[in-house]
Formats: structure tokens, sequence, C-alpha cells
């Protein structure tokens, strides 16, 4: 039988850690614009207008966020509406526009997020530096002040498209200068069971340009619409060149199991 879920865990001070990813740990991002959406979206339920304009109260109020090209993490409170409410609002306006955007059909994020409670403001500064720090730890980036996706422009007061986040309240506690040696201290921080086990041969650049150049498609997700003779030659080549089932998963779309029988040509 299989195992139930376990209630997720409720916070007293309504501020949660999320994690959102992509369905098979698939990318969720292509391109810019896409993450441009998201933060139009966030940005929908954190700076809410009437017909008239006038301001309304937040759905939810979110204090740090990093978009990753196959998941994304926000330190975020409920105000409105239960944590929940709020990532499915979130999850079902970004499906509807990729989906439209990538011509494809069906979930994009696993069904369950992950979450865990901040119960003290020592833990809600160790998440601050944990988030901004993402892009650093995987190597996209040197600086957390150079990568676009997250939320540290807006504590820097750099210009930034879309104003998302409750900074002030955080400033108030931790200035500016000591905030930035704090989120750029070196540390270990082992925060929740996010990341891939194991390490692959290939990263993920180098195995969405292989995927295209054998492929000469815009995106690898656009596997998908292939039939399913030319799909699964190229997903047997793409085990046999070395690359593990669930790095290709990950970044085509495709199930384990499919290309699990690709691979042994059934």
């Amino acid at each position: 039988m299989p195992m139930p879920r376990q209630t997720r865990q409720h916070s007293s001070t309504g501020i949660y850690h999320v994690m959102l990813r992509g369905i098979n740990r698939q990318d969720i991002f292509e391109a810019a614009e896409d993450y441009s959406q998201f933060l139009r979206i966030l940005h929908a339920i954190t700076n809410r207008k009437d017909d008239k304009g006038t301001p309304l109260q937040p759905l939810c109020t979110i204090y740090a966020y990093c978009l990753m090209s196959n998941h994304v993490h926000l330190l975020i409170r409920e105000r409105l509406e239960s944590i929940g409410e709020s990532i499915k609002r979130i999850g079902v306006a970004y499906a509807r526009y990729y989906n439209n955007k990538y011509e494809r059909n069906g979930h994009l994020f696993q069904d369950r997020f992950k979450s865990e409670p901040v119960e003290s403001i020592e833990y809600f500064f160790t998440l601050m530096r944990y988030i901004h720090q993402n892009p650093v730890k995987s190597g996209l980036t040197v600086e957390v002040r150079d990568y676009p996706w997250s939320s540290w422009h807006e504590y820097e007061g750099t210009h930034t498209a879309f104003q998302i986040c409750e900074t002030a309240s955080v400033i108030r506690r931790l200035d500016r200068q000591d905030l930035y040696e704090f989120i750029t201290m070196p540390t270990e921080d082992n925060i929740l069971d996010f990341h891939d086990e194991g390490k692959n041969t290939f990263t993920d650049e180098e195995v969405k340009k292989h995927i295209l150049e054998i492929c000469g498609l815009e995106v690898p997700t656009d596997i998908q619409k292939l039939d399913k003779r030319e799909r699964n030659s190229i997903l047997k080549r793409l085990c046999e060149y070395g690359i593990t089932i669930r790095q290709i998963s990950r970044i085509t779309g495709i199930s384990y199991g499919v290309i699990n029988r690709a691979k042994n040509g059934s």
C-alpha cells in the first residue's frame, strides 16, 4: 500500500518556506519572458487594486524569492488566504500561461509543493540567505547580486520591473549593508531536501545543447510534440550518450517510464 501523505506542518507565524518544482523536475522557464511572467503573477497577488485603482490588502506577503530553471523558492506569509490557496493560485496562473505559449497540456508542477514553517527570526534570516545563495551554489553566478531572477535586487534598491517583496520590515531589523554581508556569508545551510540525488556527468545546459543539436528543435520540451517513433529514437540516443533517464525526464518533461521503455527498445 502507498504511504499516506504527511500532514503539512502549520506555522504559528503564518510564514513558510515554499518550493514549487516542475513535474518530473523538468524546466519551467525556457526564456527570460517566462521568468518575467512568473514575477507578474507574484506582483498581482501582492499588489492588488480594485477597478478604480484603489489598493487592496494583499492575498499574501512575500519576503524573498528565487526563480531557478526547474523550481522556485518563496519565503511567504499567509494573509487573506491559506498558503495552499496562494500557491495553487500562482501555479495555476503560470501553468496556463506556459501551456498556452508552448502548446502543451497537463500539469506543469509537482502535485504537492514542499513547505516548512518558519517559527523564529533566526531561521527567517537563514532562509533569506539560503534562497538568495541558490544561484551561487548552483554555479549560475559568482555574486548574489548578479542573478537577475531573485529578490535581492529589491533589497539593494536597484531598478526592478516588479516590487513584490515586503523589504521594509526586513531592513528595519538588519540594514542593507549588514543584510548583504549576512546574505553573502559562506555557509553550508542545509534546508529541506530540494536537491537531486547524486551527481550527473553532464550539466543541464550541456544536455539541453546536445538535445537541440540532434533534434533541431527550439526548446527541449518540444520533443513531446514529435511522433512516437522519432521521439523514442531520440530518447534512446540520449540514453546511449550517457545521460541519465532522470535528467532527460527533467529537461524534456517526458516521464521516466516512457524514456526507460525507449531506452530498452520496447
